[in-house]
């Protein structure tokens, strides 16, 4: 019986928009009833990687599954015998064939008895993703003893494999009292049947203030998957599960005596007498289908320990080769929008973004993956910041409150949004009485968000009093400005910017707040090509805008808009409700005043 097929809608944007005639690997998950899910792909006739490497890269039980063929590509055929017999998640290899560009005509095939045969999929939406899937997130340590040789690292790093898929790893479930062996749970209230659904049920949520007011202002089942806000990262909706590592110590006899250690360490010697000791961060994620049993749950962690200990030994073996010198390697998660999955991987610590070596490796991973390279996706910056490891602080902006807002109603309107994740910045935030004329402070506050959530700066959100020390610094206002509660305006914005952050600005001039609707379109180019938060300014009050929803044909328009105006609690359903964060229509804006936009541009880096 063939496999159900179902394609991810991230997946089928990324494919729709390769224009080039190429190949290359299909990646998915095998779960369920005998279902196939197509997450990602990588192009095959570009950069030096193969499938594995790139496999090694994706959360354990993400795979390869078959192949892709974009156009009227030729070497196709010369990857397909390859890859066909490479893939084991499944007895029926899977071939799409796109045309450039569109998704028009795709068509799906299995491999069965060495023919193809055209099959039905059905598309996994983002929500479904996130309600049918999860993710679990595993760190331990490790260390190993080698000499500085590619074949004295291989080895050692294959016994260091062998050491850990011996079955004398043990696994805890984050805050709870579950732990998983070789033989399955060991708890009482699940066992090998049970479900990874089952599972979250005994993860407690955090019991601090903030997390109890928030579970009772939410439903039951929307307070059964608090774990992507609570565990989660920046920008992700999927649950995530923290897994500990532990060794049996009594299988050994050396771990008896050893005094105890809450990490997992483990030392690997060779023969050579110049021996060198590498610690290993080891930092592995897995994607699970929430209706996987958890007597397989062992088997995929002990895999995502492998990947990256392979990722490791790929990084440690490219800087012998470049500096002649052992290293350590450190794991990096990203979880690039475009995905809709985590992609992981190894950098030499020591070895800037801005090297010639890692720019070369980041292009490579750009064009594999058939993204764009005057973006960053892979920086050190873009790395996944997870919840529970960021520094506490007393507070923490809202993040993407249109997400859920009331429709626009346009007739027959598109919308065009602020592309990624962004801070909600407002009056009287960190305990700065700036009511009345810290509107524009605010709206750059927020441009700044969306810059450093992106990866494009690690610099830290200026304060009022540091846009106010820098617009002195640099001649723009006298020095009884700083300290004051003066206001600022677009102008202002596009030279802070540029100061804090290098970006450049365009600036938009409207004599009227009714000649807002004739750069409707420009608007819309704006939020499609570069994707930022456009502050914008009429008189003495600022807002931003994070989106439009422009119909060409009638020239109907609303604006999305944050107001940075509000001064109550970050409570989303009220910012939403009462429309501090809601679609405006023409009556908004003042007929009788002049407004300047700030368009902040991306820059090209990658």
């Amino acid at each position: 019986m063939l496999p159900k097929l179902k394609i991810s809608a991230f997946l089928l944007k990324r494919l729709e928009r390769v224009k080039q005639q190429s190949s290359g690997c299909l990646y998915g998950v095998f779960y369920g009833d005998g279902t196939l899910l197509l997450l990602s792909f990588n192009l095959s006739n570009v950069g030096q990687m193969n499938y594995e490497q790139i496999q090694h890269r994706f959360p354990a039980d993400l795979d390869l599954c078959g192949l892709v063929k974009f156009g009227d590509c030729t070497d196709a055929e010369a990857h397909l015998n390859e890859v066909i017999k490479s893939v084991d998640i499944t007895d029926n290899p899977i071939l799409l064939k796109c045309e450039l560009g569109t998704l028009v005509g795709m068509r799906a095939s299995f491999f069965v008895h060495g023919k193809l045969e055209e099959v039905p999929y059905d598309v996994m939406e983002s929500e479904q993703l996130y309600n049918d899937f999860c993710f679990t997130r595993l760190q331990c340590g490790f260390y190993l003893q080698t000499a500085a040789t590619p074949e004295c690292v291989a080895k050692e790093m294959h016994v260091l494999r062998k050491r850990v898929a011996d079955g004398n790893l043990v696994f805890n479930v984050h805050h709870t009292n579950i732990y998983i062996n070789s033989c399955g749970p060991l708890d009482k209230r699940l066992g090998g049947e049970s479900l990874i659904h089952d599972l979250f049920e005994a993860i407690p949520i955090p019991s601090y203030k903030e997390a109890v007011n928030s579970i009772k202002k939410e439903t039951k089942s929307s307070a059964q998957t608090q774990l992507a806000k609570y565990f989660g990262t920046t920008g992700c909706e999927y649950d995530l599960i923290n897994i500990e590592v532990m060794r049996i110590q009594t299988r050994d006899s050396l771990a008896r005596d050893s005094p105890p250690s809450p990490a997992l360490s483990i030392a690997v010697t060779t023969e050579e007498h110049t021996i060198f000791q590498v610690p290993l961060e080891i930092d592995a994620m897995a994607i699970l289908c929430k209706n996987t049993k958890l007597q397989r749950l062992y088997d995929v962690l002990i895999e995502s320990i492998c990947r990256a200990l392979r990722q490791f030994e790929q990084s440690l073996n490219e800087n012998l080769s470049e500096s002649g010198r052992l290293a350590v390697p450190r794991s990096h998660h990203f979880y690039p929008q475009e995905f809709g999955h985590f992609l992981t991987c190894a950098y030499i610590e020591g070895l800037g973004d801005d090297e010639p070596s890692m720019q070369e490796r980041r292009k490579r991973l750009h064009r594999q993956f058939s993204l764009p390279v005057t973006r960053p996706y892979f920086r050190r910056a873009n790395q996944c910041h997870f919840q529970g490891e960021v520094d506490e602080a007393p507070w923490t902006p809202l993040l993407n409150t249109h997400i859920g807002v009331r429709p626009s109603a346009v007739n027959d309107g598109k919308e065009y949004l602020v592309n990624g994740n962004y801070h909600y910045y407002h009056y009287l935030q960190q305990q700065v009485q700036d009511k009345g004329w810290g509107c524009a402070y605010r709206s750059l506050q927020t441009i700044c968000s969306w810059f450093v959530l992106q990866g494009y700066s690690n610099a830290l959100i200026p304060t009022h009093l540091e846009v106010q020390e820098y617009l002195h610094k640099i001649n723009d206002k006298p020095f009884s400005f700083v300290g004051s509660s003066q206001w600022i305006g677009s102008t202002e914005i596009s030279m802070c910017l540029q100061g804090f952050l290098k970006v450049d600005s365009k600036i938009l001039h409207v004599t009227s707040g009714a000649e807002l609707p004739t750069i409707a379109s420009e608007l819309a180019m704006h939020f499609q090509t570069q994707g930022t938060p456009v502050m914008i300014g009429g008189g003495v009050l600022a807002h931003t805008i994070i989106g439009v929803d422009y119909c060409v044909q009638s020239g109907e328009v609303k604006f999305l808009i944050l107001d940075p105006h509000y001064t109550g609690p970050d409570d989303l359903s009220t910012i939403q409700i009462k429309g501090w964060c809601g679609w405006k229509d023409m009556e908004f804006w003042s007929k009788g005043s002049y407004y300047n936009l700030c368009m902040p541009q991306r820059p090209i880096l990658y």
